[in-house]
């Protein structure tokens, strides 16, 4: 006999979890569509060579790699965003630019597991193609700031960095040789000691290392801009402009200068952002991306910059759940018990009816005991039973029990039952 067992960093989800997730995504969507973005697909697999190079070298060792039946190799997709960058190459002239675009979808990476990360998991992207404006940036930074709070999140923040503005100061310290090397040790600073940073740095540029660790506790300060022209002679930069205009909107409790994140993949090359919850952050980020401006040009002579943003929603689950615990109940599910075969045409009929109002309706799909049905009632967080025996159907009318408060009603007409199943409420018999 086979062990029935899954694979380790993959997961089946049961159906309360696969309900919250629907209703996650639908919630996402929404906001979405309300800013103008709309769906694309592309495929789980990808050419090889179409993945490899374009997040860097841990990256390309995460990746799923093999040769399929044709012996062509492939890979299965790591992010959203390269598929997206080909995508936009090849279909350039069916989209309307600036194309704004979503994809929901699974993404498969050979990390090593851990809470609320799994090799195998969920994201949510949405980006813009085609602008390097100020107002993309800035309408990313708040379509996130929506996303979030729209999920009912409140206690969170998006840490905003800029890779240009860090080439900048790079240049100014004429250590911009290690730039690559520089940001990818910036990239661990919340996950090892200030110690073992300072250690990294000094190994490459020595007592410059000092310098960009105080950037980094400056970067907290409101004149930390005025420090950047004074010192370095860095003028008004997009982040400057980016953070001006949160500012503005007094969103500044939200919205933080961090020039610790830089964000481990390659292509980004401006603007980039994590987001964390603040009573979560063992999490880590749980919407993160940037601006990349040369990625579609591996694709194509055609230059686009895009700016864009992801959800890891499994992570997101896992703290969403752990707050408010998984619900799969309906407030007005609706099972109706059978109590024998020759009245199935009648149980469907009413069924039928229900589901044109839009209402949840189950039928017991053998006859059994009403002790046995009820259980299984409660088991599925049924709201309420319908109770259609052969008095109930001689007599024309509807029987309705409240699992919840044990109460019958009976109705006269499917009328006036669906009216209290839409909108539940004492009521005497009717």
């Amino acid at each position: 006999m086979i062990e029935p067992k899954t694979l380790k960093g993959f997961k089946d989800s049961l159906p309360s979890e696969e309900v919250y997730r629907k209703n996650l995504i639908s919630n996402i969507e929404k906001t979405l569509s309300l800013y103008g973005y709309y769906p694309i697909d592309t495929p789980a697999l990808e050419y090889k060579e179409i993945l490899l190079g374009k997040g860097g070298d841990e990256n390309d060792k995460q990746i799923f790699l093999f040769k399929d039946k044709g012996e062509r190799d492939v890979g299965l997709r790591y992010d959203l965003t390269v598929p997206l960058a080909r995508f936009v190459s090849q279909h350039f002239n069916q989209l309307t630019f600036p194309f704004k675009r979503y994809h929901i979808a699974k993404v498969w990476r050979g990390e090593k597991p851990q809470k609320g990360r799994f090799r195998e998991f969920y994201q949510a992207d949405f980006d813009i193609i085609g602008t390097n404006s100020l107002s993309s940036d800035v309408e990313i930074i708040f379509l996130v700031f929506d996303l979030i709070r729209n999920l009912g999140i409140s206690d969170f923040s998006i840490k905003i960095n800029d890779r240009k503005l860090m080439h900048d100061i790079f240049m100014a310290l004429k250590i911009e040789t290690f730039e690559k090397q520089i940001l990818s040790i910036l990239d661990k600073y919340y996950k090892v000691s200030e110690k073992e940073i300072l250690h990294e740095l000094e190994s490459l540029i020595n007592s410059k290392a000092t310098i960009i660790l105080e950037l980094v506790q400056k970067a907290r300060s409101y004149d930390f801009f005025d420090y950047l022209k004074e010192e370095f002679g860095i003028n008004k930069s997009r982040l400057e402009e980016v953070f001006e205009f949160f500012h503005k909107m007094q969103l500044s409790n939200f919205i933080k200068l961090d020039l610790a994140i830089t964000r481990g993949l390659d292509y980004y090359t401006g603007l980039v952002f994590e987001t964390f919850i603040n009573d979560g952050l063992e999490l880590g980020s749980i919407c993160s991306g940037g601006r990349y401006d040369n990625l579609t040009a591996l694709f194509s002579d055609i230059t686009l910059t895009g700016i864009g943003g992801s959800i890891g929603l499994d992570r997101l689950i896992t703290y969403l759940t752990e707050k408010k615990p998984v619900d799969e109940s309906f407030s007005n599910r609706c099972l109706i018990a059978n109590f024998s075969e020759k009245d199935l045409p009648t149980y469907f009929d009413l069924a039928y009816e229900l589901r044109k109002e839009g209402l949840t309706v189950e039928i017991y799909l053998e006859p059994a005991r009403l002790k046995k049905q009820f259980q299984y009632a409660e088991q599925k967080k049924f709201r309420f039973l319908l109770l259609m025996g052969e008095e109930e159907i001689s007599r024309h009318v509807y029987k309705l029990k409240d699992i919840n408060s044990g109460e019958e009603q009976e109705y006269e007409n499917i009328e006036k039952l669906c009216s209290y199943l839409k909108n539940p409420q004492k009521s005497t018999n009717l």
